[in-house]
């Protein structure tokens, strides 16, 4: 595991650590009855032994997760709310309102940090008590991955394919845990460390294998920014300030409002 993630789970709260791990329990979920859940079985005349066969779980879960005394995992809740006809969110916050609903099938992806778009800078990663999540549905490639999201600052992927502009959020998967080679046009987030690794600084670039180097490269419509060229030889000395965390996976980008934007 890197050691960004180690640095960031220590900071964070056991919610963060449960949605690095893949969303095995639903990130604000924590040792809370869910008398919703009761209320919405026996509103549709569902014993607790029709619910678990219905799901394929034992009658005596269903009744530790409506008591309190076990957490379900994401997965659990999503066939439960399939089963009763609702959206998670529901089974969790009833009084949540129905526009703010999560949809089924999603994942939470907790949003990291900030990183340049291909000009490094210092890492700036969010220390709040709970961070901010974005859902997303299930990496199919890689599922068992853990995964993060960085927003993007610089424009030095603005031409990239698809385009990473300034304001973008990039979604990633561990890259030790995919098992991939380097690969021509793999889209990644690399870490670079210097001052003996007190300073660490994240970039996304795109990678170009040449016959003996791999190249970290920019894609963009400013011409000053540079690809990296580090030797395809793992002993080569400029492996050793630098790291890739990440495969980008998914790019979004949210419309903002004209008198939004930078000047």
């Amino acid at each position: 595991m890197p050691q960004d993630f180690a640095i960031w789970q220590g900071k964070s709260s056991v919610i963060c650590q449960q949605a690095l791990e893949h969303g095995q329990t639903y990130p604000h979920f924590c040792r809370m009855a869910l008398s919703e859940l009761k209320r919405l079985r026996e509103q549709k005349n569902l014993s607790q032994e029709a619910l678990a066969n219905a799901v394929g779980l034992s009658v005596s879960q269903i009744s530790r997760f409506e008591s309190g005394k076990r957490e379900p995992r994401l997965v659990d809740l999503e066939k439960m709310a399939e089963v009763l006809g609702v959206a998670v969110q529901e089974i969790l916050h009833p009084d949540t309102k129905p526009s703010n609903l999560i949809q089924v099938g999603l994942l939470p992806v907790p949003i990291i940090g900030r990183t340049a778009a291909g000009v490094f800078r210092e890492v700036v990663e969010f220390d709040d008590a709970e961070p901010e999540y974005i859902f997303e549905p299930e990496d199919e490639e890689f599922p068992k991955a853990r995964r993060f999201a960085l927003l993007v600052e610089g424009d030095s992927m603005n031409a990239a394919d698809p385009p990473m502009p300034d304001g973008a959020r990039v979604v990633c998967v561990d890259f030790g845990s995919t098992g991939q080679p380097f690969q021509d046009g793999m889209i990644v987030v690399i870490e670079r460390t210097r001052e003996g690794g007190h300073l660490r600084e994240w970039s996304v670039k795109e990678i170009e294998l040449h016959d003996d180097e791999v190249w970290f490269c920019p894609r963009s419509t400013n011409s000053r920014h540079k690809p990296i060229k580090i030797l395809n030889d793992p002993s080569d000395k400029g492996w050793s300030s630098l790291e890739v965390i990440g495969l980008v996976r998914d790019v979004s980008m949210r419309v903002r409002p004209k008198y939004l934007r930078k000047r």
